[in-house]
């Protein structure tokens, strides 16, 4: 090329290139950049097909240099393709293959709570703001086969861990089986629907203190009869709360939930029924402290941000530990009908606790239940408690107001009496009876955006220790609580 343009005057240099950047300019002329391409532009998955990933191309995509291309007769490189992707923004962000058997999909959940506490003075519990949930998902699939997920969790207490991580085999909607750590398939309130879809900010007495929340262990699950009967059944590492496993047994635990009028014409309004029960037994093989019974947030530590968030009504003292075995069980009912919501559920349990390490484990019975009322005011409509799409969303044109839902909850939870008379609390600071009521509403700005508003009045048996160092005490304590929540 130097040698070439050397020959040439400076001017027909000058010529010479203008000629070619003109004719570069009009030769591309009719071809948009990507960037200016129209989205409208971009051919229909039906219609990409894989590209052979064959020859230059490949050689190029996998940085090989062309004296180390592979003979074009190689039978096993020839047949690799390149497989077209394509991006979705719905219920978070996907990316897919044309043929959907390989996907990515990447969600978040943000909830910011503000609260505020009645007596004011209570200690540990102060009123503020928190962050309950800070989690990101990463899930999908790898054919239609097997499926994935992975999910980290920030928490209250400001711990970032792994939340969910497992595989799950796809042999049919009949039977699949899960592996990894995964939410247990024990009580309604726990297996069928997430904090992000909860009518009330949070779960009833029960669950909040006593559910089995995630565990590692090996799941088979399913839907059965055109999906009237869905059933799931576990193995698991039988920790009850916490991210360490601290139990060497493994535990049993069973969920079955039926829809018998899904396909109802006469009984329209029952298709959305949910009748069902769950179990779980299992063995606390090696001792550990239990957590204080609390109000108004679910926790798996014991610190000073997990106290500050909630009101406590039942602490143990020093020493005293979960051992031995545990069963438990629970009843359900819920019905989606129109833009109302109903469920119900009652638990009964028994918890082996002992006053310390070397003395015999003490079984405390353990009953509760959770009644649960909710209706859109704004017209919609729904059928189960999943991503709630308003009819009006709130927009940039100011058209919209968002979906408007009232709620009323009574949670109700009573542990024996061996609580106090085995030495396991004080009965003069703490309660082994406790009911909460929430009455509120929830604004769902857009299918993304919602906030709640709650009032939760804790009723006791007997007075509780709300601050140690004023001793005051009393039967009752209100929560003044908002949340803001943000999941895609």
């Amino acid at each position: 090329m130097y040698c070439i343009t050397s020959l040439l005057p400076k001017r027909s240099l000058a010529i010479l290139i203008f000629v070619w950047t003109w004719f570069s300019f009009d030769l591309f002329a009719d071809e948009p950049t990507f960037s200016e391409r129209p989205f409208s532009t971009v051919p229909a998955t039906s219609n990409l097909e894989p590209a052979p990933l064959t020859g230059a191309n490949r050689s190029v995509s996998e940085g090989v240099e062309p004296s180390e291309r592979p003979e074009s007769g190689s039978a096993e490189k020839s047949s690799e393709t390149l497989i077209p992707l394509y991006a979705v923004f719905d219920d978070g962000f996907s990316l897919k293959s044309v043929d959907d058997q390989f996907q990515l999909r990447i969600r978040t959940l943000t909830q910011i709570d503000g609260k505020a506490f009645s007596p004011s003075n209570q200690e540990p519990a102060r009123g503020g703001l928190y962050i309950p949930r800070f989690r990101i998902y990463f899930e999908g699939q790898l054919t239609d086969i097997f499926e994935y997920e992975l999910s980290l969790q920030r928490s209250v207490e400001g711990t970032f861990d792994v939340l969910d991580a497992n595989v799950n085999f796809v042999r049919s909607e009949a039977l699949k089986v899960r592996v990894g750590r995964a939410l247990v398939p024990y009580s309604y309130a726990w297996y069928d629907h997430l904090e992000q879809y909860y009518i009330t900010p949070e779960r009833g007495l029960f669950a909040l203190n006593f559910g089995l929340a995630r565990q590692a262990g090996v799941f088979a699950h399913g839907k059965l009869f055109e999906k009237q009967l869905q059933y799931a059944l576990g193995a698991t590492f039988g920790q009850l709360s916490g991210l360490a496993d601290t139990n060497t047994t493994r535990d049993g635990i069973g969920y079955l939930n039926a829809r018998p009028f899904l396909y109802t014409e006469r009984f329209s309004w029952l298709r959305n029924l949910n009748i069902g029960g769950s179990l779980a037994i299992g063995q606390q093989a090696f001792e550990s402290s239990p957590l204080p019974m609390r109000t108004s947030i679910q926790t798996s530590e014991n610190d000073e941000a997990a106290n500050a968030a909630s009101s406590i009504f039942l602490e143990y003292k020093s020493g005293v530990v979960a051992k031995g075995e545990r069963l438990q069980g629970a009843l359900h009912a819920a019905l989606y009908s129109g833009p109302f919501s109903i469920e119900a559920e009652c638990y009964a349990a028994r918890f082996g606790v002992a006053p310390k390490t070397e003395a015999s484990a003490i079984g405390i019975p353990i009953f509760g239940y959770d009644v649960t009322l909710a209706s859109f005011l704004t017209g919609e409509t729904i059928e189960n408690r999943q991503t709630i799409a308003p009819l009006r969303p709130i927009t940039r044109s100011g058209t919209g107001r968002g979906a408007f839902e009232v709620f009323g909850r009574y949670s109700n939870l009573q542990l024996g009496s061996q609580i106090f008379t085995a030495g396991l609390a004080d009965p003069n600071n703490w309660t082994n009876s406790a009911a909460i009521t929430d009455i509120g509403v929830n604004w769902y700005l857009n299918r993304f955006v919602r906030l709640t508003f709650d009032w939760q009045h804790s009723m006791y048996s007997s007075p509780v220790l709300l601050n140690e160092k004023q001793d005051l005490r009393s039967k009752t304590n209100d929560l003044f609580w908002v949340r803001c929540q943000l999941y895609f």
